[in-house]
């Protein structure tokens, strides 16, 4: 018998390798809004995890949020092809929960038209019985708004039931908040602070598999 019934998934550095997307795109953003204010990679691979809007506002504070915000929509959607797939192990791994009777979902801090993209391009779409994007909650992570709305969509009443996978420290903290167990995975390039708080931590989708299947 299952742990677990439903299994959701962060996005960005979980179920999509989009770092060197995410890089470029700021790349291209700073040297034509802001060529003074030239990032780092260090630097620009923590911009994965925390709402875009916020970073956004933040890094670009003499245009308006609207003017940036569709830059950035401009810029990156134009480099998901390139950059943007599945990590090694993942697509097999995913079915295999899925098959085993698991109820699979995504929660991330992503708008909903480049969530899904992102999932076609990394050809991990149909595989979700729930996608939870940024759209569709008041607050994001780490509030936990979006598990909640993924639970009350799949139908499931006890947070015991519930595992939520992530790559950051946002992620860990989003679950915590949620009442649910945690499952960090540590492949990414960022240091993970509570790492060793989480319920589980895994270096792979084959470890991932291991643990659950």
């Amino acid at each position: 018998m299952l742990k677990y019934r439903a299994l959701l998934f962060d996005l960005d550095g979980t179920l999509c390798d989009t770092d060197e997307m995410l890089i470029q795109s700021f790349l291209e953003l700073y040297k034509k809004y802001r060529p003074a204010k030239i990032r780092t990679r260090e630097e620009l691979i923590y911009f994965s995890g925390p709402p875009i809007k916020k970073t956004l506002v933040d890094e670009f504070p003499d245009y308006t949020f609207e003017e940036i915000y569709k830059a950035f929509q401009e810029t990156s959607r134009e480099l998901y092809l390139p950059y943007v797939h599945a990590f090694e192990g993942e697509i097999e791994t995913l079915k295999k929960l899925k098959d085993a009777g698991y109820l699979l979902g995504v929660v991330t801090n992503k708008g909903a038209p480049l969530t899904k993209y992102s999932l076609e391009v990394a050809h991990i779409d149909g595989l979700f019985d729930v996608v939870i994007s940024a759209d569709d909650v008041n607050a994001p992570k780490p509030s936990p708004a979006g598990i909640f709305k993924a639970l009350e969509r799949l139908g499931i009443e006890s947070k015991e039931e519930v595992l939520y996978i992530g790559d950051n420290d946002i992620d860990y903290e989003t679950a915590t908040n949620a009442g649910v167990d945690s499952m960090l995975v540590t492949w990414g390039p960022r240091e993970i602070k509570r790492k060793k708080d989480a319920t589980y931590a895994v270096g792979s989708y084959n470890e991932l598999g291991g643990l659950l299947l």
